[in-house]
């Protein structure tokens, strides 16, 4: 179950940053992996259980960190105890927006051989940050969007300044086209329902086409197609949740070409079929 979701948006009105709760009761599942367009830091606030990934397994208790990148498959599948997950989710681009930020790209780009997504419970500085973060968004205190913002960064300076994880020789460049990032997205994400075409993305970008694909990976961690997939399967489930429409209208509104895609995609995605998330 998910709830007390906040949500911070930027001046161009698109989320930025995401903090919501998830709670289930004792339970195993079977692995089926969810991933998403933002990174994740989130803390156990209550709670024992078995983290995997695809090559990977974290048992948990409460107290522990975890830090996932874009589009990085995670799927809790053992809990033992009654969980309570704060989930703080992040566009990449709050990290290459700002060229004084983009080093912190390399705690998802640069990663080295001893890398873990797991932080032991001990660390109570960064699971401080992480509840000041949900704390901020909560509050709207004046200021309250800059603290947000800075409080992220913090905890991910934090990881990167007391955790061996990255490779110290990658350089991550500072000159990058933020700009013409920025609009592609934003062009993508008011035309989620309509026909797109690499040609016409690349054209809002003022790319090349195979540059900009290149360059969209290296910012985001993931292709300009797997960020169309999922965004669309965000706007489904919306429609799922608040409307009465078929599956196969909120397939064709959220600019899927049939429903054999539709249903791929949601599994892909979610781990799981669209009549999980009906209403």
């Amino acid at each position: 179950m998910r709830f007390d979701e906040q949500i911070l948006y930027d001046n161009s009105n698109m989320p930025y940053i995401k903090t919501f709760h998830s709670a289930v009761l004792p339970v195993k599942r079977s692995y089926n992996a969810h991933h998403h367009t933002e990174c994740e830091l989130s803390v156990f606030l209550k709670g024992s259980g078995i983290y995997r990934l695809r090559d990977k397994e974290y048992p948990f208790k409460t107290g522990d960190v975890f830090l996932f990148g874009s589009n990085e498959e995670h799927c809790i599948t053992d809990i033992f105890e009654k969980t309570d997950l704060l989930n703080i989710q992040f566009e990449p681009r709050i990290l290459w927006e700002s060229s004084e930020n983009i080093e912190l790209l390399k705690l998802f780009s640069a990663r080295n051989k001893s890398f873990k997504n797991k932080f032991s419970a001990s660390d109570t500085v960064l699971s401080g940050y992480i509840t000041s973060i949900e704390h901020e968004l909560s509050e709207k205190n004046p200021g309250y969007k800059i603290h947000a913002k800075y409080m992220l960064l913090s905890a991910l300076i934090h990881i990167m300044r007391n955790y061996p994880y990255t490779n110290s020789d990658t350089i991550i460049t500072g000159a990058n086209p933020t700009g013409q990032l920025k609009s592609a997205m934003q062009y993508i994400d008011t035309n989620l329902e309509n026909k797109l075409t690499l040609k016409s993305i690349a054209a809002a970008a003022g790319m090349a086409q195979t540059y900009f694909c290149s360059v969209f990976k290296k910012f985001n961690g993931i292709t300009p197609w797997e960020y169309i997939t999922i965004k669309r399967v965000e706007m489904a489930i919306d429609l799922l949740k608040t409307t009465d429409m078929s599956k196969l209208e909120i397939a064709e509104k959220c600019g899927f070409s049939g429903s054999s895609n539709f249903y791929k995609s949601f599994s892909k995605v979610t781990g799981k079929q669209p009549k999980y998330f009906c209403k």
